[in-house]
């Protein structure tokens, strides 16, 4: 069998909501199972069908028993057995071949929507709880298991059993043939319609669903805040209110489909009084044996329930269906920012970055009008400026997490937009003023720098980051798990984590966004010799509050509101006596006071 790994490229995922589409999508690599699940369902279903016959020649045969002897009723006896048992064996390989189908398929939906996700920009992620996206791609993957199921073995078996049994009973007498038809005439196009109605009956509790675990997940998200500031009751209440208008819509969906069953059990009813009407006048005029009323009463008794619960079948696919639909439109949208078709894989030869006339506007806000400078390969720069005047905007543009709106970066002359984003990020080490890890081990943190370091190289990057000395301490090492967003460790230990990972990476561009912020002031100064190891030989952009941080840096630019106020060492531009010398002279110790970030976060 074939592995998820191979099923799909993420390119070929179809840009759609519809549910349908999807389900084709991913089943399309399983279809030769699914066709034998398909050929195996109808052929247990056209043998179940003749079973009913068979109980027939059983019945018309003991009543000749006197005329035709017992070789007939033994005949049709042992019919019975091969046909139960031929039943048994075509259903059981339908559920073999089904359940490759069904997990294949919400294996390959998974994969290709987790692929595709990721492939969004921050701001969508910025927009969206992580958590609730995380379900949107568990349900939509798991609601293809279901379409199989509910199509499988409950739309075509139950399809299948009213056209051979509509036959059957037209075989018998054409009147019940055409009763029989007419009640089905009736019943689905009702159950159709009433599956219609629901649609969007169904849609709106899954929507407040979604509403629900997004604000439970931003409460446990913040969980420590909550306590802190003892609003336990006042988010409880919060909460109180969504998970009532859940049940409200979830009990009137419920209700809905209540009533759907009750109409056809009514409806049942009828067909059930009016065949027997039928039965009793034809068995008074001689016009139907015993065994034909076994055979209309056998078959009606195998379809009884699935003719009540078919507007519960339909009620569920229904459920099942608006809330792929749901997850679907969650998901598939275009990507805010995309690779170009044949993109180039960027090779960085020198490491010369450079902005030419760069424009960039978040909403009605204009952060660069047009940024022009160039850092020659090698050179270390610093980015100073207080905040909103587009420090940490320069360099996600710079990763291209944003789109420029006008004007190019250029690495070693090539446009970044030119080439892969994969490319252009494997290219820059960064080490973020926020390091967040991975609920992972430290050894496969500090690894994610170079997926094929040893476990030699990832130790020798912890001790160049200051970082082995405390890893060394805690009871598993390198295998200590870090908890989810690096929890258990403390934000100077995630700091050196991400310093180590940076240092193993070895790229041609670094990139420090206030990399000793959360450190002391002992291990800031071991780290401050970790970076100046790393820096040689790499172009470099670092951006510090901590001016002290920047003073051996080739150059410092100094941007305000979008622009470049000044550009030179930090001798000369303490000499000029503008902006970077008002902001040294502001500090003590050399920290730029922070009156808020105004910079675009998203």
């Amino acid at each position: 069998m074939e592995t998820a790994e191979h099923l799909w490229q993420h390119e070929q995922i179809p840009m759609t909501t519809n549910p349908l589409r999807f389900f084709i999508f991913a089943s399309r690599p399983h279809w030769r199972l699914a066709l034998v699940a398909v050929m195996c369902v109808t052929t247990g279903t056209i043998v179940g069908t003749t079973i009913p016959y068979v109980f027939k020649l059983i019945v018309d045969n003991a009543a000749r028993i006197d005329t035709v002897g017992v070789r007939p009723l033994a005949v049709a006896v042992l019919l019975y057995v091969a046909a139960n048992l031929a039943r048994s064996i075509v259903w059981r390989a339908s559920g073999f071949a089904g359940a490759f189908w069904a997990t294949g398929a919400r294996a390959t939906a998974r994969e290709a929507l987790s692929s595709f996700i990721v492939l969004h920009s921050r701001a969508y992620f910025a927009d969206h709880f992580a958590g609730s996206l995380a379900n949107k791609i568990s349900h939509a993957s798991n609601g293809m298991r279901e379409f199989v199921e509910q199509l499988l073995w409950q739309f075509l078996s139950f399809g299948l059993n009213v056209i051979f049994a509509t036959m059957l009973l037209f075989w018998v007498n054409p009147l019940i043939g055409l009763s029989f038809f007419v009640w089905v005439a009736v019943v689905i196009p009702w159950n159709v319609y009433r599956a219609r109605i629901r649609m969007p009956i169904a849609t709106l509790p899954q929507r407040i669903e979604t509403k629900l675990t997004g604000a439970t997940v931003d409460l446990l998200s913040n969980i420590s805040s909550m306590q802190e500031y003892a609003r336990r009751d006042y988010e409880v209440e919060r909460l109180q209110g969504i998970i009532a208008e859940r049940q409200r819509t979830g009990l009137r969906n419920w209700h809905f489909g209540e009533w759907t069953l009750t109409s056809n059990g009514v409806l049942q009813a009828a067909l059930v009084a009016g065949l027997s009407y039928v039965i009793v006048a034809m068995v008074g005029v001689g016009r139907i044996s015993p065994g034909d009323i076994v055979l209309i009463l056998t078959l009606i008794y195998r379809l009884d329930e699935q003719f009540i619960f078919l507007g519960s079948h339909i009620n569920q696919f229904s459920e099942q269906w608006s809330e792929v639909k749901e997850s679907l439109e969650e998901i598939m949208v275009p990507h805010d920012i995309a690779d170009k078709q044949n993109a180039a894989l960027l090779g960085v030869r020198g490491g010369v970055i450079s902005f030419d006339t760069a424009r960039f506007a978040y909403g009605d806000a204009t952060v660069f009008p047009g940024l022009s400078f160039t850092i020659p390969g090698g050179q270390r720069v610093g980015l100073v400026g207080k905040s909103g005047a587009g420090k940490s905007t320069l360099i996600r543009l710079l990763l291209r997490h944003h789109e420029l709106s006008g004007g190019a970066i250029r690495i070693d002359g090539t446009g970044i937009a030119e080439v892969t984003q994969d490319s252009l990020r494997s290219s820059v080490a960064v080490v973020p003023q926020e390091s967040l890890l991975f609920h992972r081990s430290i050894r496969e943190n500090i690894r994610y720098g170079r997926p094929e370091a040893t476990d030699a190289e990832v130790e020798e990057a912890a001790k160049r980051a200051q970082a082995h000395a405390f890893i060394a301490r805690l009871s598993a090492g390198y295998d200590s798990l870090v908890g989810e967003r690096g929890v258990k460790l403390s934000g100077g230990e995630r700091q050196r984590i991400a310093i180590a990972r940076a240092i193993l990476k070895d790229a041609p561009i670094l990139v420090l966004d206030e990399a000793t912020a959360s450190l002391d002031s002992e291990s800031e100064i071991r780290i401050q010799e970790a970076l100046h190891e790393l820096m040689q030989g790499k172009t470099v952009i670092a951006i510090a509050h901590r001016l002290s941080t920047l003073r051996e840096m080739d150059r410092i630019i100094v941007l305000d509101k979008g622009a470049i106020a000044e550009d030179g060492t930090h001798d000369e531009l303490l000499a000029r006596g503008g902006i970077y010398g008002e902001l040294w002279q502001h500090q003590a110790g050399g920290f730029i006071p922070d009156d808020g970030d105004e910079e675009v976060e998203a």
